[in-house]
Order: structure tokens, then C-alpha cells, then sequence
């Protein structure tokens, strides 16, 4: 085929139609696999978009290959050119850490790429892949595939400008309305089929100690609020304890389950929103197979890419924007950390400081960082995520500049414009009883209070 010869540009063959377009793209996920070159750079989204037959295949002929780099995020599944052997022919990009890259980063075939999700367009402007594959739900009547649930998380401008493209078509994946995610036939190079099963995400069982938490954050959001609900099972199972709230609306990130089953009970019906009243809008989803079959052309929703959708300008005028998120670790002074544990990245900074940032902007807007006030180590010992001084190494996400609220299943503080001293007490209250004397002592002993 010529395109493995040349690459040729996609406009330069004309056809009768898109389908007759559609067949004439059509090939094996090996064939496409073989169209990857030494020092490519291939782009991916994340989660169910990561394309499995191509993966597969790359997998198959990645010893020939040198110095290729995959772009990614959340990875789903380990596939085998992720594996440290083969750290000299594929190594990985990531700007957000899952269970897969973490165990890619211990092997040193991943690096992690600090940046603000709103960032990730640039990120591509500066990295210039010049492959890239992704998942797709098979045409419309007119031609125009769907980017679905983790499209948002590729920039359109990047595809544009990749000499390859090659989608890999899944009638299994949902189409989620929008223009963001549409890509016609003729915008692809190659096209793959497959049927392979989508990974589900299942809920995280609720805690006692999250339970306490909703129930301070529920008492914070006035009916008729516009909310964003974080990646992750505190800020998920806060979604589900807004049952006796009304009119809410969503402007948020990632839709999760709990998002949906708002809307299916009528407490999220977005019709208080100024920006797209009557929609919930967001740009990628984490669920399973119900909320995949929910958003399938659901036209309660409108999803975007991530450059404009967490730009906190753009987050800042819808009214009453309530943004609730999760952290791993805090310290005294309102340090927020929630992407690493010591040195090791453990998620990733992701959207928090996007939506920190557009709380502060919008009329009647809140910030919220939530919490556990403890956790057990590996020894079964009880340890304080509240501390004097964040772990060396320790990453923060969120600068205690921009902190509002604070929430922890022992209550409720606002740190914005307090000294150093207030805080320091209003974080000792909201900390685990049995911790409270000592960190007392110790911001006694540094000199805070």
C-alpha cells in the first residue's frame, strides 16, 4: 500500500463517497502496526480510547522498533511494549498516573509530564507527535466517526497535524454528543475494526469516613448550584449523597456514575446554569457499561475538548460553580498535595488547579478540597494526612495561596486570607483526634503559633 511507502497525505486520493473511502482505508491492525517507524512519536488518549488491536500489534513487532514514544494516559491495560525489556524501543509519555503507569514508572520505560490538563494541547503543541491512534464509534449516515469517552484529551490541531492517523473502529464505545469529538472518514489514514471489551471502571464501596465528608460538602452546595465533582472515589461518592438537592447543574471534567444517576433522578436537570443551561457539560467519562449506554447520543450532555472546557476563565462564568476535588495530603499551612506520595507519582495534577482557579472566578463560586484525615501504612499503623511539613519529595498540586475550603470527616474550615497561625489551628481541628496534641506541639515548636 502506498501510505506504508510514503504517508501520503490524506486529501491527496479522491473517492465517490465515504464509504467507498471507509473500505479503501481499511486494513489489519498488524498491516497498521507496520506503518510505525523508528523515532515516531504516537499520540493516545487514555482509558477505553487506548486502541487494543493496534496496541496488540505494536506489541508484536516492537523489538524492531527504536526510540518510538507513545503518548498516553490511564491506561486500562499492560500491554506488552510497556514491559522494562523493551524500555529501548517504545518508552512512554504520561501526564496522569493510573495503576498501569505506575508499575511502567518503577520500570523506568514511563516518564511523567507535569502539566494542567487545560494544558495538554500545548503539551502536543511542543511534543509533536506525528502519529496518532485512537478509538472510534463506526460512522453516522454522513461519514463523521466519534472520538467518545476519552477523546477530549486529544487536541484536534495535534491530529490535524499528524502525518498518520489511524482510527480503530469499536461499535462498543458510546457516541457522546458533540462537535469536539466528530472526525470524518476522509480525516483518517487508516482504519482498523475490532470488537474488543471495553475495561469498566467499577465505584469504589463508600467509607464511614466518606460518608461524614459528603455530608459536611452537601450542606455547602445551595440548590440550584452548578457543581464539579473530581476524578476519584471521594469525589464520586459525594455525587451520590446531592439526592436532596434541586436544580443542580454540572460543568465538570470527567462524568462518573454518580453524575449520572443525578440526572436520571431529576436532582441534576443544569436548568440554573447561564453557560449551556439545560446540559451537562464536561469532556471525558470513567464508568462502566451503564454510563457508556447513558451518554450514547444523550443529548443532556455536551462534551469538549479539555483546553476549553477546564479553562479557568471559561469555568469562571458559570455562576455558583461549586468545584469539589480530593487530596492524598495536606499540610498545616494549606499545602495541598493529591498527585504524589513522597517521590512516587501516584496520579497527577490533572484538573484540580483548573477548577480551583475557576471557583474563584465564578459568581457565588466555591472551592473545596476534600480529605480522609488518616490512613493505615503497610505496617497497620494509623498516620495523620494532615502534617507539620509535606513528605520530602512530596509534590504540590494545589499552592496554599489558592486554598478555600477545606473538608475532612471532622469538619469544615476556610483558610482564604487567614495567617499562617489560623490555619495551623483550623487544620489541627480538622485533624484525627488522636493526632491533635502533637501536631499542636509541633507548630508550637517551629514557631506558627
Amino acid at each position: 500500500m502506498a501510505i506504508s511507502e510514503k504517508r501520503l497525505p490524506r486529501a491527496h486520493v479522491k473517492y465517490a463517497n465515504w464509504k467507498e473511502e471507509y473500505q479503501a482505508k481499511l486494513m489489519d491492525a498488524a498491516d497498521a502496526a507496520a506503518l510505525v517507524k523508528d523515532n515516531d512519536v504516537i499520540m493516545m488518549p487514555g482509558g477505553t480510547c487506548i486502541p487494543h488491536d493496534f496496541s496488540v500489534a505494536l506489541s508484536n513487532r516492537v523489538s524492531e522498533l527504536r526510540n518510538v514514544t507513545v503518548c498516553l494516559g490511564l491506561a486500562l491495560k499492560l500491554y506488552d511494549y510497556m514491559q522494562p525489556q523493551y524500555k529501548e524501543h517504545i518508552h512512554i509519555e504520561t501526564p496522569f498516573v493510573g495503576p498501569v503507569e505506575r508499575m511502567c514508572l518503577e520500570w523506568k520505560t514511563a516518564q511523567y509530564i507535569p502539566v494542567h490538563l487545560n494544558q495538554l494541547a500545548e503539551w502536543m503543541d511542543c511534543r509533536k507527535p506525528n502519529v496518532t491512534s485512537f478509538v472510534v464509534t463506526p460512522p453516522d449516515e454522513n461519514g463523521y466517526m466519534n472520538r467518545s469517552c476519552f477523546g477530549g484529551l486529544v487536541p484536534r490541531r495535534a491530529i490535524q497535524r499528524c502525518d498518520l492517523v489511524i482510527a480503530e473502529v469499536n461499535p462498543r464505545t458510546p457516541w457522546l454528543v458533540s462537535d469536539d469529538l466528530k472526525i470524518h472518514v476522509s480525516e483518517v489514514d487508516v482504519i482498523l475494526e475490532s470488537d474488543a471489551d471495553l475495561v469498566e471502571i467499577p465505584d469504589i464501596p463508600i467509607t464511614d469516613v466518606e460518608k461524614q465528608i459528603a455530608q459536611y460538602i452537601v450542606e455547602m452546595i445551595p440548590d440550584g448550584s452548578t457543581v464539579q465533582l473530581g476524578l476519584g472515589g471521594l469525589a464520586n461518592a459525594i455525587g451520590y449523597f446531592l439526592h436532596d438537592k434541586k436544580d443542580l447543574g454540572v460543568h465538570t471534567e470527567v462524568v462518573q456514575n454518580s453524575i449520572m444517576e443525578l440526572m436520571k433522578s431529576g436532582v441534576v436537570n443544569n436548568s440554573k446554569k447561564n453557560i449551556y443551561p439545560g446540559i451537562t457539560t464536561g469532556t471525558f467519562c470513567v464508568g462502566d457499561a451503564k454510563l457508556w449506554n447513558y451518554v450514547n447520543h444523550n443529548p443532556k450532555f455536551w462534551f469538549m475538548e479539555v483546553e476549553k472546557n477546564n479553562d479557568p476563565y471559561f469555568i469562571g462564568q458559570h455562576d455558583n460553580l461549586i468545584s469539589i476535588n480530593n487530596a492524598l495530603m495536606m499540610d498545616l499551612t494549606g499545602q495541598v498535595a493529591s498527585e504524589s506520595i513522597r517521590h512516587r507519582q501516584y496520579s497527577g495534577t490533572g484538573g484540580q488547579v483548573n477548577f480551583v482557579w475557576g471557583a474563584r472566578f465564578s459568581k457565588g463560586g466555591k472551592s473545596i478540597i476534600a480529605l480522609n484525615s488518616t490512613f493505615t501504612d503497610r505496617e497497620g499503623k494509623l498516620k495523620s494526612r494532615i502534617v507539620p511539613f509535606l513528605p520530602a519529595g512530596t509534590i504540590v498540586s494545589t499552592p496554599r495561596n489558592d486554598v478555600e475550603y477545606i473538608v475532612t470527616e471532622y469538619g469544615v474550615a476556610n483558610l482564604r486570607y487567614k495567617s499562617v497561625g489560623e490555619r495551623v489551628r483550623e487544620m489541627i481541628r480538622l485533624s484525627h483526634p488522636q493526632f491533635r496534641d502533637e501536631l499542636l506541639f509541633q507548630a508550637k515548636q517551629i514557631g506558627w503559633i
